[in-house]
């Protein structure tokens, strides 16, 4: 495949990754929020947000809804690597699947990155972390959510590496 072909695939894809996984993140959010009772009064893809009236909420609840925006697509991602098609010779396909399943676990970077920061007294006031330690270092260490988050990184890399979805992506782009 030439370059201009390979970096049209990754452009399109990134452009259809992001799409998805801002819905996925929103309806994960959205998910809890209905479960506790809530009815949904605003959800845009395109601003990324989700808001609700009303419901149940408890501690364990509200901190379930911050971390199930990032733990949705990641478990949707998961999903997806074990489906993959290893074997699968189309460059789009191969492309997308590295995108697809990058983007989840990159997002983990923040809830390894913002406990720390959080810590200091410096963590972004409205971030779905931020909001899930108001909670959670109440009865326990900040860093915890860093190890899990690493753990969840770690998944996916070993997925992505025993399913050759990161050599089939190296290979699409390595071709002339």
């Amino acid at each position: 495949m030439n370059k201009k072909k390979s970096i049209g695939y990754v452009l399109l894809s990134a452009g259809i990754v992001f799409f998805i996984y801002t819905l996925l993140h929103e309806i994960g959010h959205m998910v809890v929020m209905i479960s506790v009772g809530a009815r949904i009064t605003d959800f845009s893809v395109f601003t990324a947000h989700v808001s609700g009236d009303g419901g149940e909420h408890t501690s364990l609840s509200k901190m379930f809804e911050s971390a199930n925006g990032a733990l949705f697509p990641l478990i949707i991602s998961y999903i997806y690597i074990l489906l993959y098609q290893k074997g699968n010779t189309k460059s789009l396909y191969r492309i997308f699947s590295y995108i697809v399943t990058l983007v989840p676990a990159a997002s983990m970077l923040a809830w390894v990155i913002i406990p720390f920061v959080y810590l200091q007294g410096k963590a972004p006031i409205n971030d779905d972390v931020t909001k899930f330690l108001t909670v959670f270092s109440k009865n326990y260490h900040p860093l915890i959510v860093s190890a899990v988050a690493v753990i969840f990184i770690g998944i996916s890399v070993v997925l992505m590496i025993k399913k050759q979805v990161i050599h089939n992506f190296i290979e699409e782009i390595k071709q002339k």
